[in-house]
C-alpha cells in the first residue's frame, strides 16, 4: 500500500519535475509554462583552471573587469582577471603605513581573515568582512590594510565579545555593499533589527530597511489580553534576516531575505535612502522566486518557497536573484515582471549545486557555487538579449525599436505574455488604440487596456458626435411629436364623450 501511495506521489508530481528541469516562467493564471531560456552555460571555473585553492567560496563582486573571490575555510582573497585568469592569492595582507602610524604599531605583524563571508570593492579600497574577528577589513588596492572597524557603538552587540559576559549578540558581519561616499551596508549574523548602516569611520549611524512584523488583528487582540508572564512564554516574533544587500548606482540597496511566516511576500526589497522598500510589484506576482511550490509533500521533492540568498543588479533596472534551494536563477525588470528563469541543480559543469553569490560581468552573469568550488559562466541567449535590449530600448525612450525587439521575442517564444504588453504600450503611443487593446488583453494587462479602451471610446465618440448629436435631436423631437400627439388624442377623446 505504502509503495503504491509513494508512486502515486511521484506521478502526481512529475510535471513539476519536467517543469523544473527545463527553462520555464509563469503565467498570468500562475501556471507554470515552458519558456525560452534567458540564458545558457558558457564556462567554468575552478580551483584546477586557476591554480589557486578553493576550499569553500562565499562571495564574489565584480570591480574593474576583475573578479574578487572570498573563501572561509582558507580566509583567503582571490583576484581574477577578464581572461579568468588568477591574477593574485592573498592569505594575509600587510599594514599600510597609515595604519601603522594611526595604530601606533611598532612592530607590525602581516593581518589574517577568519572565516570571511562577504567582499565589496569601491574606488576607495577592498572591504571585507571578518566575523571571526568582529570586524570588516579594508584595504586599498595595493591590498593593504587601510582600516578595521570594530563592533558598532549599539545595545545590540556585545561591546567585547571576548569577556564572557553576555550583554548583547556578537558582531559578526557576513555580507557587505559600500556606497561612494564609503558607507557601508552589513548584514550581521542574527541581527534582525535591519541592515547596519555604518559610517566611513567606522561609527555606527542606524539600522535601515527593518522589516516589519505583521501580526493578524486575532494575534494583536489576544497579546493585549495577556499578562507578562503569558506573552514571556508565547513563540518569540522576529522580525527575517537579511541574507545579502547590493548597491545600485542610485545607492538604493537591494536586499534578500529568507521567506518565514512574519515575511511571506517581502523576499526582495529595494531600500531608498531613507529606509523605505520600493521594489516595485507591477508584476503578476510579486518578486519572490518560485511563485508554486509544494509544501510538505514528500522525500522526493524540494518543498517550500525559494531561498533568496544573494541578488545582482545590471542597467536599466534588471536584476537578478539566486535561489539557493533549487540552484535558480530568478531575473526580472524594474517593474518586477519576472523576464527568465534559469539554472538547474547538478555537479555537471553547467550546473550548481550550492550557490551563494552572483554577479554581473558585463553582460554575463557569474554564480559562486560553494558546492562544487566553481565559478559558473551563463551568457545571454538570442532570447534572453532580445529581451533585454527591448527594455533597454523603452527605458531610452526608443519606443519603436522596443517594440521590434518584442516582435523578435513572440517568434521565439510565442506565450510571452509580457513582449504582448510592450508592442502594446507603442501602439498606445501611436494612438492605435483597438490594436493596443488587443495586444494587452493577450498580455493580461488590465490597467493599459483600461487606457486604451477609454481612449478607444473617446475616439469612437469624438469620430461620430455628429452622427451621435443628430441621433439625439432626430430622437428627441421625435419623442416631444410623439408625447404631443398623445396629448391631442386623450383632449380629442374626452371632447367626445362629453
Amino acid at each position: 500500500m505504502i509503495k503504491l501511495i509513494t508512486l502515486a506521489t511521484i506521478l502526481l508530481t512529475a510535471p513539476f519535475y519536467s517543469i523544473a528541469s527545463t527553462s520555464y516562467n509563469y503565467s498570468y493564471y500562475g501556471e507554470a509554462i515552458h519558456s525560452a531560456p534567458g540564458m545558457t552555460f558558457a564556462a567554468y571555473i575552478n580551483a584546477q583552471t586557476l591554480g589557486a585553492t578553493l576550499q569553500s567560496p562565499e562571495d564574489l563582486v565584480v570591480y574593474d573587469d576583475h573578479i574578487y573571490v572570498v573563501d572561509s575555510n582558507v580566509d583567503s582573497l582571490l583576484v581574477i582577471d577578464a581572461d579568468f585568469q588568477l591574477v593574485h592569492e592573498f592569505t594575509s595582507f600587510p599594514l599600510s603605513a597609515e595604519y601603522i602610524a594611526a595604530q601606533g604599531i611598532e612592530t607590525p605583524v602581516d593581518l589574517t581573515l577568519d572565516g570571511p563571508l562577504g567582499i565589496d570593492v569601491t574606488d576607495s579600497g577592498i572591504f571585507i568582512t571578518d566575523p571571526g574577528h568582529y570586524r570588516v577589513v579594508k584595504l586599498n588596492h595595493d591590498y593593504e590594510v587601510v582600516a578595521t572597524f570594530g563592533t558598532p557603538d549599539d545595545d545590540t552587540f556585545d561591546p567585547d565579545p571576548e569577556d564572557g559576559e553576555e550583554e548583547g549578540i556578537n558582531y559578526e558581519p557576513s555580507k557587505i555593499t559600500v556606497d561612494p561616499t564609503d558607507r557601508m551596508y552589513v548584514v550581521a549574523k542574527n541581527a534582525y533589527e535591519g541592515i547596519l548602516e555604518i559610517n566611513s569611520d567606522g561609527s555606527f549611524n542606524r539600522f535601515t530597511g527593518v522589516n516589519p512584523i505583521v501580526l493578524t488583528p486575532f494575534e494583536i487582540f489576544s497579546r493585549s489580553l495577556m499578562t507578562e508572564d503569558q506573552l514571556a512564554q508565547l513563540q518569540l516574533y522576529l522580525p527575517t534576516e537579511y541574507t545579502n544587500v547590493q548597491i545600485d548606482s542610485r545607492n538604493f540597496i537591494y536586499a534578500t531575505s529568507r521567506v518565514s511566516e512574519n515575511n511571506a511576500e517581502n523576499p526582495i526589497q529595494l531600500i531608498n535612502p531613507k529606509g523605505v522598500d520600493v521594489i516595485k510589484k507591477n508584476g503578476y506576482f510579486p518578486p519572490m522566486g518560485d511563485v508554486q511550490y509544494i509544501v510538505g509533500m514528500n522525500n522526493y521533492v524540494i518543498d517550500g518557497p525559494s531561498d533568496l540568498v544573494d541578488i545582482a543588479s545590471t542597467d536599466h533596472g534588471i536584476y537578478t536573484v539566486l535561489d539557493q534551494k533549487r540552484s535558480r536563477l530568478f531575473t526580472y525588470d524594474s517593474e518586477g515582471n519576472l523576464l527568465y528563469i534559469n539554472g538547474d541543480e547538478g555537479n555537471q559543469s553547467d550546473k550548481f549545486t550550492e550557490g551563494v553569490a552572483i554577479g554581473y560581468f558585463g553582460d554575463d552573469l557569474l554564480i559562486l557555487d560553494r558546492g562544487t568550488k566553481t565559478i559558473v559562466v551563463y551568457r545571454l541567449t538570442e532570447f534572453g538579449s532580445y529581451v533585454n535590449r527591448a527594455i533597454a530600448y523603452h527605458a531610452e525612450g526608443r519606443f519603436d525599436d522596443a517594440a521590434e525587439m518584442w516582435e523578435e521575442v513572440i517568434q521565439i517564444n510565442t506565450n510571452y505574455e509580457i513582449a504582448y504588453n510592450g508592442i502594446g504600450k507603442l501602439l498606445l503611443r501611436q494612438e492605435r488604440f483597438r490594436e493596443a487593446m488587443e495586444y494587452f488583453q493577450l498580455g493580461h494587462d488590465q490597467y493599459y487596456y483600461s487606457k486604451a479602451y477609454k481612449e478607444y471610446r473617446n475616439e469612437i465618440l469624438k469620430d461620430n458626435f455628429g452622427l451621435i448629436v443628430g441621433a439625439i435631436v432626430v430622437i428627441g423631437s421625435g419623442a416631444i411629436g410623439l408625447k404631443i400627439r398623445n396629448v391631442y388624442k386623450r383632449g380629442g377623446s374626452i371632447l367626445y364623450e362629453d
